[in-house]
């Protein structure tokens, strides 16, 4: 099915229809587009991918390589000795992930949108960074899914991905819960680890 989409009416439209061209009902409509556009191609390749679970890890992994490209050997957050732009006047190292139970000293050993989406207003003032609403491709993510995508902070991408993959908004936000409660508690054990006036050590 070809999509003509040479104009931002077309685009819109095109957009307002996802939820449509995603359904059973284009299960064997394999989609194309002369539009050069990156983010809609992308949506496009997304909407070929007829099996769903494939088709929201698909989506999940592009966005977090759109925003690895953008910010791919450029260090955002100012880390010097393990202290980002908020931490030069604090005792606290490792930047907004310090708590993580997934942070290495290369960074962070798994993929969260989540956290990619965060940045401070130091980092903001600095720097062009890829917003939400920047990243078209989550379009095609239910509204459920996108609330777990901007919620779900400091979790195994493969958990994140089973939350997507749920058809139960109450399954997916308990689970959310559970997981924030278990993470304070690895907070609270990092915290009786505390050394030299507040730094965090693993």
């Amino acid at each position: 099915m070809y999509l003509k989409l040479d104009n931002n009416k077309q685009i819109k439209k095109f957009y307002r229809l996802l939820s449509l061209y995603k359904s059973i009902i284009f299960k064997f409509v394999k989609f194309k587009t002369s539009n050069s556009d990156k983010n809609i191609n992308l949506i496009i390749e997304a909407l070929n991918i007829k099996n769903r679970k494939e088709r929201i890890t698909f989506v999940y992994d592009e966005a977090c390589k759109l925003i690895d490209n953008q910010v791919n050997g450029k260090n955002i957050c100012g880390f010097e000795n393990c202290k980002c732009y908020t931490q030069r006047n604090n005792s606290y190292k490792y930047g907004c992930f310090r708590m993580c139970r997934y942070k290495t000293n290369s960074g962070c050993s798994t993929k969260n949108l989540a956290c990619k989406l965060f940045n401070c207003s130091e980092v903001k003032k600095r720097y062009k960074v890829i917003e939400y609403s920047d990243l078209k491709i989550l379009k095609l993510l239910s509204i459920r899914q996108r609330f777990i995508v901007k919620s779900d902070y400091f979790t195994l991408r493969e958990n994140v991905l089973k939350d997507l993959y749920s058809y139960s908004f109450i399954y997916s936000s308990i689970k959310i819960i559970l997981r924030t409660i278990i993470d304070f508690i690895h907070v609270k054990a990092i915290e009786k680890r505390t050394i030299n006036g507040g730094i965090y050590e693993n």
